[in-house]
């Protein structure tokens, strides 16, 4: 009976003990296991291309602005080679007008130099007639009136008025056709200039193209698949190899049964490894799904599955913990 009661007490204390341990440790616990996760980034061509040389593996370690591959499209050259082509015939027309218009302006020049030539001409003419009949009127009609010659040198002395002031009116308008001249000149050299500078720009585009051509590492990673080789033509958008980060960039815990169901979105939660304490990070809870069966890592060795409320983790990028990795989330 003794016996009896011995074990009876012995099974109570334990019983106790483990309440007690269950409803310090576990009872009302936040904590709740979970898988962290990596998306996988695929780098694609951005036009139709030629592989020239492929510098990586799959399961390679890249690190950031490692070459992984080198490109070149045929494509974008001949368009290169177009806009560079446009640009040098719109130069040299700009040239060509700029010549034309020196020519039309030394044209012009030379008509005014015609014209002004012609008026010194008459007048010089007008002048010694003039000079001529003052020197024999002088000498011979000494005695007689001068009306007459007077007014035939005031006749003459307006014709020179006339001359000067026609010569005047057609230098002046050769100078409006020239100044008009300049400014079609100048419109068109404006019109040209755009032009050379929006091909310009275009260029300048298709040589920063040509360079992002050839894909280098954005972050620190392990080549999953690569899926091209040297010497292949391929499409624009085609996959051309892809890349895992070394650390994981989300985490999905599962709330397993009726408790820790208070958890909010934005809440920031703390994560370790379950398995080695000193890898840690800390997360967002960004979303919920829906209750699943849980992953196999996480199942216990029984023939009863396990279910749990999904619970989306983002996590920052710079982490030490492994990707796939079991966690505990608090």
């Amino acid at each position: 009976m003794k016996k009896l009661n011995s074990f009876y007490v012995i099974i109570s204390v334990l019983f106790i003990g483990l309440l007690t341990i269950n409803t310090q440790y576990f009872k009302g616990s936040s904590s709740f296991l979970g898988i962290t996760y990596s998306k996988n980034y695929k780098v694609n061509a951005e036009r139709s291309a030629i592989i020239d040389h492929v510098n990586v593996v799959p399961g390679q370690t890249v690190q950031p602005g490692d070459l992984l591959i080198e490109l070149t499209s045929q494509e974008l050259i001949l368009e290169i080679k177009k806009l560079q082509k446009e640009i040098e015939l719109l130069n040299s027309e700009k040239l060509e007008k700029q010549k034309l218009l020196e020519s039309e302006i030394q044209l012009l020049e030379s008509e005014k130099r015609i014209i002004r030539s012609d008026i010194e001409s008459e007048v010089a003419l007008i002048q010694n007639k003039i000079d001529l009949n003052r020197s024999i009127t002088n000498e011979l009609l000494k005695e007689r009136s001068t009306t007459n010659l007077s007014d035939s040198l005031t006749s003459l002395s307006l014709r020179i008025k006339s001359i000067r002031d026609k010569g005047f009116l057609e230098i002046e308008a050769i100078n409006i056709k020239e100044q008009d001249i300049r400014q079609d000149h100048q419109f068109d050299q404006s019109q040209i200039q755009a032009r050379i500078e929006l091909a310009q720009q275009e260029l300048d585009w298709k040589f920063e193209e040509a360079e992002r051509l050839n894909k280098y590492a954005t972050f620190a990673g392990v080549i999953e698949n690569v899926y091209v080789k040297e010497g292949e033509q391929i499409e624009a958008f085609s996959s051309v190899v892809s890349i895992n980060p070394l650390h994981p960039t989300s985490a999905v815990g599962y709330l397993v049964g009726k408790k820790d169901r208070d958890k909010r979105l934005g809440e920031m939660v703390s994560i370790s490894a379950l398995e080695h304490n000193n890898l840690f990070t800390t997360g967002r809870i960004i979303g919920f799904g829906s209750v699943v069966e849980l992953p196999e890592i996480l199942q216990k060795s029984t023939s009863v599955k396990a279910f749990g409320l999904e619970v989306f983790i983002e996590i920052p990028e710079e982490n030490g913990l492994p990707v796939g990795e079991k966690i505990i989330v608090k």
